[in-house]
């Protein structure tokens, strides 16, 4: 009884972790944002960006805005590299972009 009690928590945890995923254009999309010596600016990481570049693009943007929304309390951004100019996806499958939280 106690396996299949332990193996519901489990399937209700993973559940939980995946019900705040956002998709972009059909695809989840894992990024990686790295923080500058100035806690205002960003760079990001989109991976797997080859499953569709739009998609990923979007999803940067989100990244971005959801650090700044919680660091700072807006969603303001001045691009550096902004997600519209990137044209293709790199070698590595990726996308990079990178900004500075406008307060």
């Amino acid at each position: 009884m106690f396996i299949p009690l332990s193996m519901l928590l489990l399937f209700g945890c993973s559940a939980r972790i995946n019900e705040n995923r956002v998709s972009f254009d059909g695809f989840m999309f894992n990024s990686k944002l790295k923080v500058g010596v100035n806690k205002k600016d960003f760079e990001i990481t989109v991976l797997r960006a080859n499953r569709s570049l739009s998609g990923a693009k979007e999803a940067g943007r989100y990244e971005a805005t959801i650090y700044c929304v919680n660091k700072f309390g807006t969603s303001d951004i001045v691009w550096d590299l902004d997600p519209e100019d990137v044209s293709e996806v790199s070698s590595s499958k990726s996308i990079f972009i990178k900004g500075r939280c406008r307060i």
